[in-house]
């Protein structure tokens, strides 16, 4: 019901409803705020005698009746206005809500025969010739002899707001406790949840992760809820931290952590707000979005309040008005909320000439970007594949053997492995193979593969079971490990985390090879290719007959 708050104020003084009336134009507004907005007309002049007379135009816009006699009773609902173009300069000012509000009239002094004394609380008479404009849509209408006592009351609103009130000075409960809930004492703002001493101490304790939240009084926190109604996004791979960074490389939102310990760590990144700003139009259009979304919210929960009324009479009274302003709120969104906000002068031009003189500067060296993927068919039999024979694992101690599917003979490649889980420090060998590599021992013990295995802490090349090159630098889960094959050059070498690890591998490569891994069932792995080779390496000459796979 938050949302239906906004409907429940008056226009004018910004609190909630008292004693509302319904105006012609189906808005509604304070009878005492009423009675501060009429503008009384000169009594000497007649409309008529006004537009002769020339009369200057007000400067309040909205009292321009002379624009306002442009409707008719057909399209405004309303009866006939007035033709005067003039309106009585009294000083204006705002109400809470930014509506300009004139001061109550002072009336004219009564007549000597008029000696009684006016009643206690009593309001003053309203002048005659008095005018009323809607705050909101800015119609106006002359007052009948009647005054303010010709518009009906709204008493289904009185109602909804009465309901509204005491529905809010109910104690806020805690949101955790399983029977009886108690009384909440604190508000978390990060976990969006109302406590009780018991609970928090239970479930939010002081200490951890947890210790960094902000925690609040809970009439604070309904506060920051209905002003927020959003909730801060968090990592999905730090499920505590808030995403406050943004990946350039990648286009995503990232947190610290993701910095730190991710493979963000070496990519571009900005400030999550600045790449906010950047998409101004966007925001702007969805600010204005949002807005026009949270008020028709707001009248579709007072319309339901008001189907509950069991008055027949105060919900017949106003059932016409409030089907006036659905249709007229329905049409709102129709003609514009939802039409881009880009004008001609909006224009956007692309100079290519820099971009055409640097790609015929460039030098280019022919290869091909390969995609492939590990070959269930020729794997150990205890290797399990999944994600499209991407992702692969293990269900034995032993180390098993998986190759690629597609052979490498020419060409530049290049190719990442990501290490999705990684327990009790096993050496997963990383490289290429022939075609009839053995595929029950670790990769690199026959003389039918070249490649580097490696723990927490180390690495070390190994072809035909001859190890070599150890290097400091191991890997954990999230770690990735790069394979970079130059058949121009004939030669291997290895990344880990996007640094190269140790010198190249292995030289003087000829031949078929393919892709190739040993793992077991302490290490799951998926395997990412068609990338381009790293910025840090410069190819060698290129073969003339191209990179074939």
């Amino acid at each position: 019901m938050d949302e239906m708050e906004e409907e429940l104020k008056c226009p004018v003084c910004g609190s909630f409803y008292r004693e509302p009336i319904i105006l012609p134009c189906s808005h509604n507004i304070c009878l005492a705020c009423a009675r501060n907005i009429l503008v009384q007309t000169p009594d000497a002049e007649s409309p008529q005698s006004s537009r002769a007379s020339g009369s200057g135009v007000s400067d309040y816009d909205y009292l321009d009746l002379d624009k306002m006699s442009l409707y008719s009773e057909a399209d405004s609902g309303y009866g006939s206005y007035g033709g005067f173009v003039s309106a009585p300069t009294t000083p204006c000012q705002k109400s809470p809500n930014g509506v300009r509000v004139f001061p109550p009239t002072v009336p004219q002094p009564p007549p000597p025969q008029q000696h009684l004394l006016p009643q206690p609380g009593s309001l003053p008479p309203i002048p005659r010739n008095s005018c009323i404009t809607c705050p909101q849509c800015h119609r106006s209408l002359i007052l009948d002899d009647r005054g303010l006592r010709g518009f009906p009351k709204n008493r289904v609103l009185e109602g909804v707001v009465d309901r509204y009130q005491q529905s809010k000075a109910a104690a806020l409960k805690c949101q955790l406790c399983e029977k009886s809930p108690k009384e909440a004492t604190v508000m978390c703002e990060q976990c969006d949840v109302f406590y009780c001493d018991p609970c928090r101490l239970r479930c939010h304790p002081p200490r951890g992760p947890l210790a960094k939240h902000r925690l609040v009084p809970p009439a604070q926190g309904r506060i920051s809820r209905r002003a927020s109604p959003r909730k801060i996004s968090t990592c999905t791979e730090h499920e505590l931290e808030n995403l406050s960074m943004y990946c350039v490389q990648c286009k995503t939102p990232v947190c610290y952590q993701c910095l730190e310990e991710g493979k963000h760590g070496t990519h571009e990144v900005k400030a999550l707000g600045a790449m906010w700003k950047l998409h101004k139009v966007v925001r702007d259009q969805i600010s204005h979005c949002t807005v026009k979304l949270r008020q028709t919210t707001g009248l579709m929960e007072y319309c339901l309040e008001v189907i509950k009324e069991n008055d027949p009479s105060g919900f017949l009274q106003i059932s016409d008005a409030l089907i006036r302003r659905v249709h007229m709120t329905e049409g709102q969104w129709g003609k514009g909320t939802l039409t881009p906000r880009m004008t001609s002068d909006f224009d956007l031009t692309l100079d290519s000439g820099p971009l055409l003189q640097t790609i015929h500067q460039l030098d280019f060296v022919q290869m091909k970007v390969a995609w492939f993927t590990f070959d269930p068919a020729s794997a150990h039999p205890d290797i399990i594949l999944s994600n499209d024979n991407l992702t692969v694992t293990c269900n034995s101690y032993d180390d098993r053997v998986v190759v690629g599917n597609s052979a490498f003979s020419r060409g530049v490649h290049y190719w990442e492995m990501t290490i999705d889980r990684y327990d009790n420090h096993p050496d997963p060998a990383f490289g290429i193979a022939r075609g009839d590599v053995l595929k029950d021992v670790m990769l690199g013990k026959d003389d039918k593969a070249w490649a580097m295995y490696v723990d927490n802490n180390r690495s070390w090349f190994m072809h035909n079971n001859s190890h070599t090159n150890r290097t400091d630098g191991g890997i954990s889960k999230g770690a990735t490990i790069g394979v970079l094959l130059d058949f121009s050059r004939g030669i291997l070498i290895f990344l880990i985390n996007d640094e190269q690890q140790g010198p190249v591998a292995f030289e003087g490569l000829e031949g078929a090879y393919y892709p190739a891994i040993s793992i077991n069932r302490n290490v799951q792995v998926t395997l990412h290719t068609g990338l381009p080779i790293p910025d840090f390496y410069t190819p060698g000459e290129a073969d003339p007959t191209g990179s074939v796979c």
